[in-house]
């Protein structure tokens, strides 16, 4: 479950970005926002499918092999992706 509370609050985190540089590229039309928004939106479908292969993979069992090292991947991403986010709303 926690590694679904973490997908979630990267999609979360992943979709404040996509407004900001959405924002931006808006008004400043630049190439690097329109690459900032095609790497946040990678990774929100990436999360999206992370969200639903748990789902699946638990009913099968082989969700809990998976669980600890998915686990720690989603803490850093999210932790990444938070950084990020702190930096592009200043």
């Amino acid at each position: 479950m926690i590694d679904l509370a973490l997908a979630a609050a990267s999609i979360v985190v992943l979709a404040g970005l996509l407004y900001i540089y959405s924002t931006n590229f808006r008004t400043l039309r630049a190439p690097l926002s329109l690459g900032l928004i095609v790497f946040a939106g990678l990774f929100l479908v990436e999360n999206a499918a992370a969200m639903y292969f748990y789902v699946s993979m638990a009913d099968s069992g082989l969700g809990a092999t998976a669980a600890m090292p998915m686990l720690a991947l989603n803490f850093v991403e999210l932790v990444g992706f938070s950084i990020l986010f702190y930096v592009s709303w200043r």
